[in-house]
């Protein structure tokens, strides 16, 4: 069983079978158009193993490419716009369907799991920890908010009399030998804010942690109070 090992097979990795590789590709939110789709179908059978396997991180794989192929590969998957080397904040993003296809949910997801993604990466370029950001529209939990680092569960608040979308923030999930749920800690705030709480929230990890300390093992350090108290910090200055 792992010990804190992110696995994601996410890039080139060779495979047991000598001159075969796997790429793994990284697709925020997991959406594909059916054009790709077909794209990626003839790649596979023309370079690769005529094999193509989805992940539990809306991410795909192609094994069993051989070393011959592998510019051919990379290059054709950079013309369909995937990425094999993403940032941590877009290949640690997951999302469940949200109010778009499911009846269940109560907040929209995939358009803001990339907007979140897309931000976070502006905002803190190179940031060199991975995480799993796990976003879920509803208590349901199709997103899988409760095993991430980060889990978002979406909900309703009042704001200026309106009902609008606000995320739930439960931190500290892990699968392997430290497996455990996230911790509840009381905060919630509407789509716009969560920006600046993740930001407030990383930048004082990155600030605070010791050599080598991943994000659950600095979540488990803080009580609940003193995460919330960083998430509350007065907004960034535009």
């Amino acid at each position: 069983m792992p010990d804190d090992v992110f696995r994601d097979h996410t890039g080139v990795h060779p495979q047991r079978q000598a001159g075969l590789y796997s790429v793994g590709v990284s697709v925020l939110n997991g959406r594909l158009s059916g054009q790709t789709l077909l794209a990626l179908a003839d790649l596979v059978e023309t370079h690769a193993g005529g094999e193509l396997r989805t992940t539990v991180n809306q991410n795909f794989l192609i094994p069993g490419v051989p070393e011959a192929s592998l510019t051919v590969v990379l290059d054709w998957l950079k013309t369909l716009g995937l990425h094999v080397e993403a940032n941590n904040f877009w290949r640690g993003t997951v999302a469940c369907t949200g109010t778009e296809f499911c009846k269940l949910a109560i907040t929209e997801t995939k358009g803001f799991a990339r907007w979140l993604a897309e931000e976070m990466d502006a905002r803190l370029p190179g940031f060199d920890q991975q995480l799993k950001l796990h976003i879920t529209g509803c208590p349901n939990n199709c997103g899988q908010a409760w095993i991430g680092d980060i889990g978002l569960e979406g909900k309703k608040i009042k704001h200026n009399g309106k009902l609008v979308d606000a995320w739930y923030f439960a931190l500290g999930g892990a699968l392997g030998q430290h497996a455990g749920f996230a911790r509840q800690i009381n905060y919630r705030c509407r789509s716009e804010e969560v920006p600046d709480a993740l930001e407030h929230l990383f930048r004082a990890y990155l600030d605070q942690r010791e050599d080598g300390q991943n994000l659950r093992a600095w979540f488990a350090a803080h009580s609940n109070e003193e995460l919330r108290e960083i998430l509350e910090a007065v907004p960034i200055p535009a």
